[in-house]
C-alpha cells in the first residue's frame, strides 16, 4: 500500500543539495555508515522552514497498525514516529529500516502539512511519482533518504552496488540506483572530456590547414593595385592576390625608371 502527497516541486539535484545540506548541519559529511536514530534523538532539525523541534517517538507496532512511520507537523515542532520493530531493526543495521526513518527524516526536512506515513511494505513508484515525480512527497523523501545515507564522494570510489550496501547500510536497491546514476554521471563527464579533446583537436587541425593555405608574400608593393600581396609564380615572374595582375617582377631599378 502506498499514499502520496502532492508538494512544492523540487528536482532530484536539488534534493539531493538539501539532504548533503542536512548532513552538514548534523556534522556527517564524511561518516559512514550514518547514525540515522542518533540524528533523531537530536531534539532538533533545520527545514525548509526554518528550525524546528524535533520529536521521535517510538511505539509498539499494534499501534501504528500498517504504518511504519509517520511524520507530523505543528507549528514549530515535528514528530517522527516509528513502531518498535523499525526502531530495533534500525539500531541493527537492518537496510530497510534504515530507509524508512531517513526516508521519515526527508519528510521533516522538506514538507509541511498534513501528516505523512510510511506504510508497511511500502515499495515502487505511486501513481503521483509516476507522473510528476518533482512533485511527489514520496519521491522527494526517498531520494532525499538515499542522499542523506550515502556519501557521493565515497560511493564513487567504490566499485559495486553490494560495496555501496554494505559500507553504508542501505538495500541494493536503493544502492543499485545510485549505483547507476553515479556511473551515468562518470560516463557524462567522459563524453563531456572527448567532445572537448576533438573539438580541440579539429580547431589545431584547422588552424595548422589556415597556416599552410596562407600565401608569402613579397616585400614588393603592386605597381597596379599598389597593394603588398605579390607572390612569385615562377623565376622572374609574380601574381597578385589583390588585383589578379599576372607579368614580369618589377625590380627597383625598372620602378624607378
Amino acid at each position: 500500500m502506498s499514499e502520496d502527497w502532492r508538494v512544492r516541486g523540487i528536482s532530484d539535484d536539488e534534493v539531493r543539495r538539501i539532504a548533503n545540506n542536512s548532513k552538514s548541519d548534523y556534522g556527517l559529511n564524511r561518516i559512514r555508515p550514518v547514525n540515522i536514530l542518533r540524528c533523531l534523538q537530536r531534539g532538533s532539525i533545520q527545514t525548509l522552514y526554518g528550525r524546528k523541534q524535533l520529536f521521535f517517538t517510538v511505539v509498539e507496532d499494534q499501534e501504528l497498525g500498517m504504518i511504519d512511520a509517520k511524520t507530523e507537523f505543528s507549528g514549530d515542532t515535528v514528530t517522527v514516529t516509528c513502531k518498535r520493530s523499525v526502531q530495533q531493526g534500525a539500531l541493527f543495521g537492518v537496510p530497510r529500516d534504515r530507509m524508512t526513518l531517513a526516508h521519515e527524516l526527508g519528510h521533516a526536512v522538506m514538507h509541511s502539512g498534513g501528516p505523512k506515513y510510511r506504510y508497511s511494505g511500502a515499495t515502487g513508484p505511486t501513481s503521483l511519482s509516476e507522473t510528476t515525480a518533482y512533485e511527489s512527497a514520496e519521491h522527494q523523501a526517498k531520494v532525499f533518504a538515499s542522499a542523506f545515507l550515502i556519501h557521493d564522494e565515497d560511493a564513487a570510489t567504490m566499485t559495486s552496488r553490494q560495496e555501496i550496501a554494505e559500507q553504508f547500510g542501505v538495500s541494493l536497491q536503493a544502492a543499485t540506483i545510485y549505483f547507476d546514476r553515479l556511473t551515468k554521471k562518470v560516463e557524462r563527464a567522459r563524453s563531456a572530456e572527448r567532445v572537448m579533446k576533438m573539438n580541440e583537436e579539429l580547431k589545431a587541425t584547422l588552424l595548422g590547414s589556415l597556416r599552410k593555405k596562407r600565401p608569402s608574400y613579397l616585400d614588393e608593393i603592386c605597381l597596379v593595385c599598389k597593394q603588398k600581396t605579390l607572390v612569385p609564380n615562377g623565376i622572374n615572374t609574380v601574381s597578385c592576390d589583390t588585383c589578379s595582375f599576372n607579368g614580369p617582377r618589377f625590380q627597383d631599378g625598372d620602378r624607378a625608371a
